[in-house]
């Protein structure tokens, strides 16, 4: 009787363990009451007079469903999820399995009906510390790295897969086939010695995939940075170069406004009004075409926005700005322009993805106090608050670090706005 409850109970734990952990790396949960339902179905499942790897298969599936139909969660990670919280709890009871017989082989016999409850509910919390360590190394693990790319999630899960199915034979094949542990005595040194040390490995493999995993990602991650900044700096030249052009017809304008305004007055003392109204449309068209949509304050930064807003426009995208950078400033113009130009492709693509009855707009503004200037970049928004910090989002964060700054991002259910703080003082 003892040994049912206690079992009734552990396997409870282990399942709840199990999605509670799937909820925090996913970054994500659902009703309590559905999160319930599922773990007591799993708990169900584990009960029935089945094989392990068949059990284990069911409670792979009812995992993936609770996933993707309750968490709607990307189908990759949740596998990649699963096959780890399931292998990590086998792998665990499987260590304890093999120590326990182990540590009979010396001490069971002297007293049978003591050791076995000892056996087993030591064992038991044994695994499931030894599981909740391994599940909270992982946590930590995926906490601080949040750049996992889908495309090479098929690398780690094909590995992670044969563990799965290797973990569960093992256990067939050796624990659950044994009728007692006296029979286990005389193949102590062939078998389970040998098992203990596959399924440590199996323990330690698991993390050294993530391990190298986690380096292809960093290595990717840095690969499509430097092609970004690459390709920003090419902008950038370009930007310099078009704010120069523009300061030289603005130059060349002024150098000419006096002998403008002589053309004009001649032209209104000989009383050819219709002239002098043709004269002054072409000056106004020549202005116009030199004067910038909304002045920054930085002529690189115009060119930038002034590149933005003919984009925003041909996506029905409306801009309004009130930047105004200060001059002098310890910013350089190559850090603003990688907060503007990243969070305005940020805004731009978050715009596109709205439906098209729904407002598109984006809203530049700063505010400065004393030595702290804060830009913020306000766009409408699908809300949808499940988003990963990409590439642009991470440059912006970079660059505030810079000038010992900070970024900080809001969310309502139509807007987004991204505010980033920055220590302009020479000191």
């Amino acid at each position: 009787m003892f040994t049912f409850l206690f079992s009734y109970i552990t396997g409870f734990i282990e399942i709840s363990l199990q999605f509670v952990f799937f909820n925090k790396w996913m970054q994500l949960s659902g009703k309590k009451y559905q999160t319930v339902a599922f773990i007591l179905l799993s708990h169900i499942v584990c009960q029935l007079p089945l094989s392990t790897l068949i059990k284990l298969t069911l409670l792979a599936i009812l995992l993936l469903l609770y996933s993707t139909w309750i968490l709607k969660a990307d189908i990759k990670l949740s596998i990649l999820y699963i096959l780890l919280i399931i292998e990590i709890m086998q792998l665990c009871y499987g260590v304890f399995n093999s120590i326990s017989i182990i540590v009979s082989f010396f001490i069971y016999h002297l007293n049978p009906s003591l050791f076995s409850p000892i056996f087993m509910v030591a064992g038991t919390l044994f695994s499931l510390t030894l599981a909740v360590l391994c599940y909270q190394i992982i946590s930590n693990y995926i906490n601080n790295k949040q750049n996992a790319q889908n495309q090479y999630i098929l690398i780690i899960i094909i590995p992670l897969l044969m563990i799965f199915v290797v973990s569960g034979y093992i256990h067939f094949t050796f624990y659950e086939n044994i009728p007692s542990l006296q029979s286990t005595f005389t193949i102590l040194n062939k078998t389970h010695i040998p098992m203990l040390i596959i399924q440590i490995l199996g323990i330690i493999s698991i993390f050294s995939i993530l391990y190298a995993y986690q380096k292809l990602i960093d290595s990717f991650f840095l690969h499509t940075k430097l092609s970004m900044l690459t390709q920003q700096t090419h902008f950038q030249r370009q930007y310099v170069k078009e704010a120069w052009t523009h300061y030289a017809n603005t130059k060349a304008l002024r150098h000419d406004m006096k002998n403008h305004i002589l053309i004009i007055k001649g032209l209104l003392e000989k009383q050819d009004f219709l002239k002098a109204k043709t004269y002054i449309d072409e000056l106004y068209i020549a202005t116009v075409n030199t004067a910038f949509p909304f002045p920054t304050n930085n002529p690189i930064l115009d060119v930038l926005l002034e590149n933005k807003i003919a984009l925003a426009n041909n996506k029905e995208i409306l801009i309004n700005s009130s930047l105004n950078i200060p001059s002098p400033c310890i910013v350089t113009d190559m850090d603003f322009c990688i907060i503007l130009s990243n969070a305005l492709d940020n805004a731009i693509n978050a715009c596109e993805k709205i439906s098209a009855n729904q407002k598109k707009y984006i809203h530049i503004s700063n505010h400065q106090q004393e030595d702290f200037l804060l830009i913020e970049i306000e766009n409408s928004f699908d809300g949808n608050v499940h988003f990963k910090e990409g590439i642009g989002l991470s440059n912006i964060r970079w660059t505030a670090q810079k000038y010992d700054g900070t970024i900080e991002i809001t969310t309502t259910d139509t807007t987004f706005c991204l505010s980033v703080l920055l220590v302009i003082s020479p000191h």
